[in-house]
């Protein structure tokens, strides 16, 4: 037998422990791909049921209560579409039937579980909550009481629901798993399944790979491997083409930057340069004595342009006079002449008075001494 199934919390090995081989096998003889469902019934705890001629009752049923439920709940209880007014199965149409239980320890709580075998015609009736259908011993008139074993008289039926619609009293009454069992070919020829037929049952089911196959398995085949590889390859390549865009968009932005940088510095220079033009040529008026000297101001105006170069932020002013009082020293230690082109300031107050006192001298000397030769230019002297 081969399995197809779509495991909710258990192995497809444990539903078909449930089940007698022998009860599969004569399944299998009409429903060549039966639909076997796996719920929960019943749990230790607390129920909200509601009972014939009382209403919503409460109920906390004991562990002894599971256990007993499941003994009185027989294999081939009918399967019910959603309850009927009464517990009777009259004018009912069962939807398939109980072919294995047991008793099983869920989440801390004891539980009674099944496995309904659903018919063909309404396997894709959407199941997923149980609730059962029993006789009780209760308390007359009581809407809260506990259930022990000696209480639960028998099991009539199980209705299956939908969850979106139905609330089962049991409040983990629900679907636990399921799966659907394939015919392959035995030793008594019954047949085997088409690969048609198997796509047609998965279609028919709903399933999707992941649900048939472990990760491992999937990513095995050599289509979906081949598949992931390439889709692997295109985004490495699409990752190195955007890093090689990338760098060299940030080559040619680091290019313009440098072009911009020394644009921007030759700008600068341009700008200081004329501005230190404007003030040179401003210090020569200011220098007239400078100025009235054509060779030094030649001289010095050619050292301007050939080699001045101003600082950014200094003072221009004081830096050009610097600047020209160099090249007077050394237009002076070229040409000889001490005292061209000065600074243009006027003499000190002790040089004019040390030319003022010789120039008296030289008025007040004797001249009435007519022997001295610098007296008289008729000696010789």
């Amino acid at each position: 037998m081969k399995i197809l199934a779509q495991v909710l919390a258990m192995a497809d090995e444990e539903i078909l422990g449930l089940v007698s081989p022998r009860t599969i096998r004569d399944i299998k003889r009409e429903d060549p791909a039966p639909l076997f469902k796996v719920l929960r019934v019943a749990q230790e705890g607390e129920a909200r049921p509601k009972i014939l001629g009382v209403g919503a009752t409460v109920q906390r049923w004991f562990q002894s209560a599971i256990e007993k439920l499941t003994e009185k709940l027989a294999l081939g209880t009918p399967t019910w579409h959603n309850h009927a007014p009464t517990n009777t199965d009259q004018n009912r149409q069962a939807i398939g039937e109980v072919v294995g239980k047991a008793l099983k320890n869920i989440e801390g709580s004891l539980s009674s579980i099944i496995v309904a075998y659903i018919y063909p015609q309404f396997r894709d009736l959407p199941l997923d909550v149980a609730s059962i259908e029993a006789g009780l011993m209760v308390p007359q008139n009581s809407t809260e009481f506990d259930v022990n074993d000696v209480d639960v008289i028998d099991v009539t039926g199980i209705a299956l629901g939908n969850s979106q619609v139905n609330k089962p009293a049991f409040p983990g009454a629900t679907l636990l798993a399921q799966l659907q069992a394939f015919a392959e070919k035995t030793p008594q020829g019954d047949p085997k399944m088409t690969l048609e037929d198997i796509k047609k049952a998965v279609q028919e089911s709903r399933f999707t790979p992941s649900d048939i196959f472990s990760a491992t398995q999937l990513v095995s085949d050599p289509f979906i491997k081949d598949h992931v590889e390439e889709k692997i390859n295109n985004a490495k390549g699409y990752d190195i083409r955007k890093r090689q865009e990338l760098e060299t968009k940030v080559a040619t932005l680091e290019t313009e930057k440098t072009a911009l940088q020394g644009e921007l510095a030759s700008s600068k220079s341009s700008v200081i340069k004329t501005k230190a033009r404007e003030t040179f040529d401003a210090i020569l008026k200011e220098r007239p004595k400078l100025a009235a000297d054509p060779k030094l101001v030649k001289f010095v105006d050619k050292a301007f342009n050939k080699g001045f170069a101003p600082k950014e932020g200094a003072d221009l002013k004081a830096e050009l006079n610097k600047f020209i009082d160099d090249q007077v020293v050394e237009f002076t230690e070229i040409f000889g002449d001490g005292k061209a082109g000065g600074n243009g300031k006027d003499k000190t107050e002790a040089e004019k008075a040390a030319e003022a006192a010789a120039a008296a001298a030289e008025e007040t000397r004797d001249k009435t001494n007519l022997l001295d030769p610098k007296n008289n230019d008729l000696i010789p002297a």
